[in-house]
């Protein structure tokens, strides 16, 4: 707490008057909920070049509802790059799966 009494003992007093109306909205909470996500993300790695992901990585959110899962990625690049193989990928079983099921038994 000692931390955080030195940054309020810094504020203005029009200063404090946003930073207790933005606790009150929520914002603060916000703000803290993505620091912490973002330490979180500090030891991912992109999963197409392996580089470390850094805060501004780009998130894609994927799969079914039941079982979403979450890739992070240290460039547009690599995002495309995945995305690109991932519709390949998922044309081809689609084409696998009509094939199969077009022929009659």
């Amino acid at each position: 707490m000692n931390t955080f009494n030195k940054i309020l003992d810094e504020l203005n007093e029009e200063e404090l008057n946003m930073f207790e109306r933005d606790l009150k909205d929520g914002h603060v909470n916000k703000y803290i909920d993505r620091k912490k996500e973002f330490f979180n993300i500090k030891d991912k790695i992109c999963p197409v070049c392996g580089n470390m992901v850094q805060e501004d990585c780009f998130v894609l959110i994927f799969g079914e509802p039941s079982i979403r899962k979450k890739a992070h990625f240290c460039g547009v690049d690599c995002l495309d790059y995945f995305l690109h193989n991932f519709m390949i990928d998922k044309n081809k079983k689609i084409k696998k799966e009509d094939g199969i099921h077009n022929h009659p038994i």
